[in-house]
Protein backbone atom coordinates (compact mmCIF):
# COMPACT_ATOMS: atom_id res chain seq x y z
CA UNK A 1 0.00 0.00 0.00
CA UNK A 2 1.20 3.51 -0.79
CA UNK A 3 1.39 6.03 2.01
CA UNK A 4 -0.07 3.39 4.29
CA UNK A 5 -3.52 3.70 2.78
CA UNK A 6 -3.84 3.46 -0.97
CA UNK A 7 -2.03 1.31 -3.44
CA UNK A 8 -2.87 2.87 -6.78
CA UNK A 9 -2.33 6.17 -8.52
CA UNK A 10 -4.84 7.79 -10.83
CA UNK A 11 -3.81 7.32 -14.44
CA UNK A 12 -3.81 9.87 -17.20
CA UNK A 13 -6.51 8.16 -19.24
CA UNK A 14 -9.58 9.85 -20.63
CA UNK A 15 -11.81 11.44 -18.02
CA UNK A 16 -15.14 9.87 -17.16
CA UNK A 17 -17.95 11.79 -18.74
CA UNK A 18 -15.63 13.41 -21.29
CA UNK A 19 -17.66 11.95 -24.13
CA UNK A 20 -20.31 14.58 -23.45
CA UNK A 21 -20.25 18.02 -24.99
CA UNK A 22 -16.85 19.66 -24.43
CA UNK A 23 -16.53 22.36 -21.83
CA UNK A 24 -14.75 25.31 -23.39
CA UNK A 25 -12.44 27.50 -21.36
CA UNK A 26 -11.36 31.11 -21.72
CA UNK A 27 -8.17 31.77 -23.67
CA UNK A 28 -6.15 32.29 -20.49
CA UNK A 29 -7.35 29.07 -18.85
CA UNK A 30 -3.76 27.83 -18.48
CA UNK A 31 -2.68 30.73 -16.27
CA UNK A 32 -3.17 28.59 -13.17
CA UNK A 33 -0.40 26.30 -14.43
CA UNK A 34 2.07 29.16 -14.35
CA UNK A 35 1.55 29.68 -10.63
CA UNK A 36 4.90 29.78 -8.80
CA UNK A 37 5.69 26.91 -6.39
CA UNK A 38 4.09 27.59 -3.02
CA UNK A 39 1.66 30.14 -4.44
CA UNK A 40 -1.18 27.61 -4.54
CA UNK A 41 -1.49 27.61 -0.76
CA UNK A 42 -1.48 31.40 -0.69
CA UNK A 43 -4.21 31.51 -3.34
CA UNK A 44 -6.43 29.10 -1.37
CA UNK A 45 -5.79 30.86 1.93
CA UNK A 46 -6.78 34.17 0.35
CA UNK A 47 -9.90 32.70 -1.24
CA UNK A 48 -11.05 31.20 2.07
CA UNK A 49 -10.24 34.38 3.97
CA UNK A 50 -12.58 36.18 1.60
CA UNK A 51 -15.33 33.61 1.07
CA UNK A 52 -15.13 30.84 3.70
CA UNK A 53 -14.18 32.10 7.14
CA UNK A 54 -15.27 29.00 9.06
CA UNK A 55 -11.91 27.21 8.98
CA UNK A 56 -9.85 25.34 6.40
CA UNK A 57 -6.60 23.43 5.88
CA UNK A 58 -4.56 23.05 2.69
CA UNK A 59 -2.70 19.82 1.89
CA UNK A 60 -0.14 20.00 -0.93
CA UNK A 61 0.89 17.00 -3.05
CA UNK A 62 4.48 15.72 -2.76
CA UNK A 63 5.47 17.15 -6.12
CA UNK A 64 4.07 20.63 -5.34
CA UNK A 65 7.55 22.10 -4.91
CA UNK A 66 8.47 21.33 -8.52
CA UNK A 67 5.20 21.73 -10.44
CA UNK A 68 1.76 23.32 -10.01
CA UNK A 69 -1.14 21.12 -8.96
CA UNK A 70 -3.31 19.96 -11.83
CA UNK A 71 -6.30 19.27 -9.58
CA UNK A 72 -8.04 20.64 -6.51
CA UNK A 73 -9.96 18.27 -4.21
CA UNK A 74 -12.34 19.99 -1.77
CA UNK A 75 -13.20 17.83 1.26
CA UNK A 76 -16.34 18.24 3.37
CA UNK A 77 -16.43 16.41 6.71
CA UNK A 78 -19.40 14.80 8.42
CA UNK A 79 -21.60 16.33 11.10
CA UNK A 80 -19.86 16.77 14.44
CA UNK A 81 -16.22 17.28 13.41
CA UNK A 82 -14.67 20.13 15.34
CA UNK A 83 -12.40 21.44 12.59
CA UNK A 84 -11.00 20.81 9.13
CA UNK A 85 -8.02 18.94 10.60
CA UNK A 86 -9.34 15.33 10.53
CA UNK A 87 -10.15 15.44 6.83
CA UNK A 88 -6.86 17.19 6.11
CA UNK A 89 -5.19 14.17 7.73
CA UNK A 90 -7.31 11.91 5.52
CA UNK A 91 -6.17 13.89 2.47
CA UNK A 92 -2.54 13.28 3.42
CA UNK A 93 -3.23 9.55 3.55
CA UNK A 94 -4.87 9.72 0.14
CA UNK A 95 -1.70 11.29 -1.24
CA UNK A 96 -3.30 11.82 -4.65
CA UNK A 97 -0.70 12.87 -7.23
CA UNK A 98 -0.84 16.33 -8.80
CA UNK A 99 -3.72 17.22 -6.48
CA UNK A 100 -3.93 19.92 -3.84
CA UNK A 101 -6.55 19.22 -1.17
CA UNK A 102 -8.65 21.82 0.60
CA UNK A 103 -10.40 20.59 3.73
CA UNK A 104 -13.21 22.88 4.87
CA UNK A 105 -14.89 23.15 8.27
CA UNK A 106 -18.68 23.24 8.44
CA UNK A 107 -20.20 26.73 8.57
CA UNK A 108 -22.15 26.38 11.82
CA UNK A 109 -21.46 25.12 15.35
CA UNK A 110 -23.70 22.37 16.64
CA UNK A 111 -26.64 23.72 18.66
CA UNK A 112 -27.02 23.74 22.44
CA UNK A 113 -23.29 24.05 23.07
CA UNK A 114 -22.40 20.59 21.77
CA UNK A 115 -18.81 20.55 20.44
CA UNK A 116 -18.53 20.20 16.68
CA UNK A 117 -19.74 21.77 13.47
CA UNK A 118 -22.45 21.04 10.94
CA UNK A 119 -23.27 21.87 7.32
CA UNK A 120 -27.01 22.33 7.73
CA UNK A 121 -29.53 22.24 10.56
CA UNK A 122 -30.86 18.88 11.73
CA UNK A 123 -32.41 20.03 15.01
CA UNK A 124 -34.87 22.79 15.72
CA UNK A 125 -32.77 25.50 17.44
CA UNK A 126 -35.58 26.26 19.91
CA UNK A 127 -37.08 22.88 20.75
CA UNK A 128 -34.25 20.50 19.85
CA UNK A 129 -36.68 18.37 17.85
CA UNK A 130 -35.42 16.47 14.82
CA UNK A 131 -36.10 18.33 11.58
CA UNK A 132 -36.74 15.11 9.65
CA UNK A 133 -39.61 15.66 7.28
CA UNK A 134 -41.47 12.71 8.78
CA UNK A 135 -40.92 13.90 12.36
CA UNK A 136 -42.57 17.28 12.00
CA UNK A 137 -44.11 17.92 8.55
CA UNK A 138 -44.61 21.59 9.33
CA UNK A 139 -40.84 22.05 9.71
CA UNK A 140 -39.79 19.87 6.79
CA UNK A 141 -38.61 22.88 4.79
CA UNK A 142 -36.26 24.14 7.52
CA UNK A 143 -33.62 21.48 6.92
CA UNK A 144 -33.74 21.84 3.12
CA UNK A 145 -33.59 25.63 3.41
CA UNK A 146 -30.55 25.40 5.67
CA UNK A 147 -28.87 23.08 3.17
CA UNK A 148 -29.65 25.46 0.34
CA UNK A 149 -27.98 28.35 2.17
CA UNK A 150 -24.82 26.29 2.66
CA UNK A 151 -24.84 25.26 -0.98
CA UNK A 152 -25.07 28.91 -2.01
CA UNK A 153 -22.15 29.85 0.26
CA UNK A 154 -19.97 27.04 -1.09
CA UNK A 155 -20.87 27.93 -4.66
CA UNK A 156 -19.62 31.43 -3.90
CA UNK A 157 -16.27 29.96 -2.85
CA UNK A 158 -16.13 27.57 -5.82
CA UNK A 159 -16.77 30.46 -8.20
CA UNK A 160 -13.56 32.01 -6.87
CA UNK A 161 -11.59 28.75 -7.05
CA UNK A 162 -12.67 28.16 -10.66
CA UNK A 163 -12.04 31.70 -11.91
CA UNK A 164 -9.14 31.00 -14.27
CA UNK A 165 -8.67 34.72 -14.94
CA UNK A 166 -7.68 35.10 -11.28
CA UNK A 167 -5.43 32.04 -11.09
CA UNK A 168 -8.13 29.48 -10.29
CA UNK A 169 -8.49 26.00 -11.77
CA UNK A 170 -10.72 25.12 -14.72
CA UNK A 171 -13.94 23.72 -13.22
CA UNK A 172 -13.23 20.24 -14.63
CA UNK A 173 -10.04 20.13 -12.56
CA UNK A 174 -11.92 20.76 -9.31
CA UNK A 175 -13.31 17.76 -7.43
CA UNK A 176 -15.50 17.26 -4.35
CA UNK A 177 -15.32 14.67 -1.59
CA UNK A 178 -17.90 14.50 1.17
CA UNK A 179 -18.84 12.20 4.04
CA UNK A 180 -22.35 11.94 5.49
CA UNK A 181 -23.87 15.45 5.72
CA UNK A 182 -20.81 16.85 3.95
CA UNK A 183 -21.55 14.38 1.18
CA UNK A 184 -25.16 15.55 0.98
CA UNK A 185 -23.89 19.07 0.38
CA UNK A 186 -21.42 17.81 -2.23
CA UNK A 187 -24.18 15.95 -4.10
CA UNK A 188 -26.35 19.06 -4.28
CA UNK A 189 -23.44 21.15 -5.57
CA UNK A 190 -22.29 18.55 -8.08
CA UNK A 191 -25.81 17.98 -9.41
CA UNK A 192 -26.24 21.69 -10.07
CA UNK A 193 -22.89 22.16 -11.82
CA UNK A 194 -23.26 21.14 -15.44
CA UNK A 195 -22.04 22.35 -18.82
CA UNK A 196 -19.40 25.04 -18.50
CA UNK A 197 -19.56 24.76 -14.70
CA UNK A 198 -19.20 20.96 -14.63
CA UNK A 199 -16.78 19.73 -12.00
CA UNK A 200 -14.20 17.01 -12.52
CA UNK A 201 -15.97 14.63 -10.16
CA UNK A 202 -17.88 14.22 -6.92
CA UNK A 203 -17.17 11.37 -4.49
CA UNK A 204 -19.37 10.74 -1.47
CA UNK A 205 -19.20 8.20 1.34
CA UNK A 206 -22.34 7.28 3.31
CA UNK A 207 -24.27 10.24 1.92
CA UNK A 208 -27.54 10.79 0.07
CA UNK A 209 -29.98 13.48 -0.97
CA UNK A 210 -32.41 14.59 1.72
CA UNK A 211 -35.66 12.56 1.57
CA UNK A 212 -37.72 15.74 1.23
CA UNK A 213 -35.65 16.71 -1.82
CA UNK A 214 -35.99 13.27 -3.37
CA UNK A 215 -39.78 13.61 -3.10
CA UNK A 216 -39.51 16.84 -5.12
CA UNK A 217 -36.87 15.47 -7.51
CA UNK A 218 -38.83 16.27 -10.68
CA UNK A 219 -38.92 19.93 -9.61
CA UNK A 220 -35.51 20.31 -7.98
CA UNK A 221 -33.59 18.20 -10.52
CA UNK A 222 -35.33 18.63 -13.90
CA UNK A 223 -33.99 16.94 -17.04
CA UNK A 224 -30.60 18.34 -18.02
CA UNK A 225 -28.84 17.66 -21.33
CA UNK A 226 -25.62 19.58 -20.66
CA UNK A 227 -22.45 17.74 -19.60
CA UNK A 228 -22.94 16.62 -15.97
CA UNK A 229 -20.50 16.26 -13.08
CA UNK A 230 -19.60 12.54 -12.70
CA UNK A 231 -20.41 10.88 -9.36
CA UNK A 232 -19.13 7.96 -7.30
CA UNK A 233 -21.16 7.03 -4.21
CA UNK A 234 -20.28 4.42 -1.60
CA UNK A 235 -22.29 3.16 1.36
CA UNK A 236 -22.39 0.44 3.97
CA UNK A 237 -24.79 -2.43 3.36
CA UNK A 238 -26.06 -2.22 6.94
CA UNK A 239 -25.72 1.51 7.63
CA UNK A 240 -28.83 2.63 9.54
CA UNK A 241 -28.01 6.36 9.41
CA UNK A 242 -27.73 6.72 5.63
CA UNK A 243 -29.22 3.53 4.24
CA UNK A 244 -28.21 1.68 1.13
CA UNK A 245 -31.68 2.38 -0.25
CA UNK A 246 -31.21 6.15 0.18
CA UNK A 247 -27.86 6.11 -1.62
CA UNK A 248 -29.17 4.00 -4.51
CA UNK A 249 -32.22 6.27 -4.77
CA UNK A 250 -29.86 9.25 -5.00
CA UNK A 251 -28.02 7.61 -7.90
CA UNK A 252 -31.34 6.98 -9.64
CA UNK A 253 -32.28 10.65 -9.31
CA UNK A 254 -28.96 11.72 -10.84
CA UNK A 255 -29.34 9.28 -13.73
CA UNK A 256 -32.98 10.18 -14.33
CA UNK A 257 -31.95 13.80 -14.69
CA UNK A 258 -29.40 12.93 -17.36
CA UNK A 259 -29.26 9.32 -18.63
CA UNK A 260 -25.73 9.99 -19.92
CA UNK A 261 -24.46 10.89 -16.45
CA UNK A 262 -21.94 8.87 -14.45
CA UNK A 263 -23.34 7.89 -11.03
CA UNK A 264 -21.48 4.78 -9.92
CA UNK A 265 -22.35 3.17 -6.60
CA UNK A 266 -20.43 0.76 -4.42
CA UNK A 267 -22.00 -1.12 -1.50
CA UNK A 268 -19.59 -2.22 1.25
CA UNK A 269 -20.95 -5.56 2.40
CA UNK A 270 -18.64 -5.65 5.41
CA UNK A 271 -19.44 -2.13 6.64
CA UNK A 272 -22.20 -2.34 9.23
CA UNK A 273 -21.82 1.14 10.73
CA UNK A 274 -22.01 4.72 9.53
CA UNK A 275 -18.32 5.18 8.82
CA UNK A 276 -15.70 6.65 6.51
CA UNK A 277 -13.64 4.70 3.98
CA UNK A 278 -12.27 1.67 5.83
CA UNK A 279 -11.71 -1.21 3.44
CA UNK A 280 -9.55 -2.16 0.47
CA UNK A 281 -12.47 -2.83 -1.88
CA UNK A 282 -14.02 0.55 -1.19
CA UNK A 283 -10.63 2.21 -1.57
CA UNK A 284 -10.00 0.53 -4.92
CA UNK A 285 -13.41 1.66 -6.15
CA UNK A 286 -12.61 5.27 -5.30
CA UNK A 287 -9.13 5.10 -6.77
CA UNK A 288 -10.49 3.67 -10.01
CA UNK A 289 -12.97 6.56 -10.21
CA UNK A 290 -10.27 9.14 -9.52
CA UNK A 291 -8.06 7.40 -12.03
CA UNK A 292 -10.60 8.28 -14.69
CA UNK A 293 -11.36 11.83 -13.57
CA UNK A 294 -8.19 13.41 -12.16
CA UNK A 295 -5.91 15.20 -14.61
CA UNK A 296 -2.21 14.54 -15.08
CA UNK A 297 0.36 17.14 -16.17
CA UNK A 298 0.59 17.67 -19.90
CA UNK A 299 3.77 16.12 -21.21
CA UNK A 300 5.86 18.05 -23.72
CA UNK A 301 8.15 16.55 -26.33
CA UNK A 302 11.20 17.92 -24.49
CA UNK A 303 10.20 15.87 -21.45
CA UNK A 304 10.70 12.66 -23.44
CA UNK A 305 13.90 13.39 -25.34
CA UNK A 306 15.62 15.59 -27.90
CA UNK A 307 14.72 13.19 -30.71
CA UNK A 308 10.97 13.54 -30.10
CA UNK A 309 9.00 16.24 -31.90
CA UNK A 310 5.68 17.74 -30.86
CA UNK A 311 3.30 18.49 -33.72
CA UNK A 312 0.64 21.08 -32.95
CA UNK A 313 -2.02 21.97 -35.50
CA UNK A 314 -0.13 19.88 -38.07
CA UNK A 315 2.94 22.14 -37.92
CA UNK A 316 6.41 21.62 -36.55
CA UNK A 317 9.49 23.81 -36.30
CA UNK A 318 11.74 23.14 -39.30
CA UNK A 319 14.91 23.65 -37.26
CA UNK A 320 13.89 20.93 -34.80
CA UNK A 321 13.00 18.57 -37.62
CA UNK A 322 16.34 19.14 -39.35
CA UNK A 323 18.21 18.58 -36.09
CA UNK A 324 16.29 15.38 -35.37
CA UNK A 325 16.86 13.95 -38.83
CA UNK A 326 20.56 14.83 -38.85
CA UNK A 327 21.06 13.12 -35.49
CA UNK A 328 19.60 9.80 -36.69
CA UNK A 329 22.24 7.01 -36.77
CA UNK A 330 23.24 5.87 -40.28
Amino acid sequence: MRAGFLDARPSGRKKLGSSSAPVSAPPDATSWRSRAPGATRAFLDAACAERWKHGHEVVSPPEASSSPSENLLVLLHGRGERSAAPFAAFARKLNLPHTTCLSLAGPSPLPFGVPGREWFARLDPETGEDLRNDANPNDSHLRADSLRRTQKALDYLLDKLTDVTQGGWPSTNVHLFGFSDGGTVAIEIGAARVGRERLGGCVTVSAALLPENVKRASILYPPEARAPTPFALTCGAFDTVITRTAVEETARVLLARNPGAVAETFVCLDKNTHAMVNGEDETRFLMRFWGGTLSSPRMCAEDIGTDVLEITNETVELSKLTKAVSSEPR
